[in-house]
């Protein structure tokens, strides 16, 4: 009896210790972690030459990306300050990007879009990252 005693003893502590390694979050919403910035745009005419306006763009889509994945995870519209926002994201590896109009093509009514990308790691718990400003062209 007394042996049998040890042996659950020993493999309920096997599989404790099991659990608690397998229990690692990947990297994406769950978390205590925050990422922001802010989006600065140069707003070209339509032969994409000249800058009519600049300054901090709102309502511009921003998306992450968690871990290596090139998949988009979640997004958030820029406000008016043209901030943005990640909130309750784990350890882990990120990217965030904003699509930004490819001023290398000077052709009227151009709109080929290229991603401006970040990549960011964060690595403590409760970790805020300040991306500053992601600077594009509209």
């Amino acid at each position: 009896m007394l042996r049998l005693n040890k042996s659950l003893k020993l493999v309920i502590v096997t599989v404790l210790i099991l659990n608690g390694a397998s229990c690692t979050k990947p990297a994406g919403p769950g978390g205590r972690a925050t990422v922001k910035g802010k989006v600065y745009a140069y707003d070209f005419d339509n032969t994409q030459r000249y800058i009519v306006s600049k300054g901090y763009s709102s309502a511009e889509n921003v998306y992450i990306c968690y871990g290596n994945n090139s998949v988009v995870g979640n997004d958030v519209k820029t406000s008016t300050d043209g901030s943005f926002e990640f909130r309750y994201l784990n350890k882990g590896h990120y990217k965030v990007f904003v699509n930004s109009v490819d001023t290398a093509i000077k052709v009227k009514g151009n709109n080929t879009k290229i991603p401006v990308i970040k990549e960011f790691d964060i690595t403590a718990t409760s970790q805020t990252i300040d991306l500053g400003d992601i600077t594009i062209n509209k």
